[in-house]
Parts: C-alpha cells; structure tokens; sequence
C-alpha cells in the first residue's frame, strides 16, 4: 500500500468500490449460512478500505490544490504561510489514513470466497 501512489492508491479506491458493490449486489445470490458469516466480515471490510483509500485520495488533491495557492502568481506571503500550514496539517492525517488502508487490505488479502 505504502509503495503505490496517489494515482495507484486512487485506481485501487476504484476498484475496491467495484468489488464491494458487486458483492453487495450478488450476495442475494448465494444465500447460505456459511456465506451470510462470510459476508458480514467481508462488507466492513472493503468499506473500511475503501474508506482509507478515499480519505488518502482527499489528503491528495487537497495537497495538490494548497501547493496550487501557494504558487500562484501574485500570491500573498499570507496565503503561501497559510498553504504551508494546512499541508502539514494533510501530513498528519496521512500516517492514520494509510494504517486504516492496509490493515483493512491485509485482512481482505486473507477472505475466502463468499461464495463457497
């Protein structure tokens, strides 16, 4: 997870909401005991990565849209300071959301098949 990008982390956001849709929408499918177990550890688990994903994804662009004021022609020293402060202040945030991120990965990583 610490290895990827924002654009690789964003891409996987996408495709995690894919999967925990298409999960939601097929569970109706396979209705067994065994599966309804699966399922309710499984669909907190792809939201809470997807939540991580998404909150990483927002630390991003924020970023992105600070450093964007900060260099603005004609920029106030103000508003560079003000930029500089709130980008830190993204940095903080970043440690929580990439925790949050992997550990909910790594239990996905070890999810049977709920529909088995």
């Amino acid at each position: 997870m610490a290895q990827l990008n924002a654009r690789g982390r964003h891409k996987l956001r996408i495709q995690t909401k894919k999967l925990r849709y298409a999960v939601e929408f097929f569970a109706t499918v396979f209705a067994s005991k065994r599966t309804a177990r699966r399922l309710k550890w499984l669909l907190p688990v792809l939201e809470r990565l997807q939540d991580g994903l998404g909150e990483l994804n927002e630390i991003a662009v924020d970023k992105e849209r600070l450093a964007a004021i900060a260099i603005r022609r004609g920029s106030k020293p103000n508003r560079a300071y003000a930029a500089g402060l709130l980008s830190e202040r993204e940095d903080t945030r970043v440690e929580s959301a990439m925790a949050a991120a992997t550990e909910a990965y790594a239990e996905l990583a070890k999810a049977k098949p709920f529909w088995r």
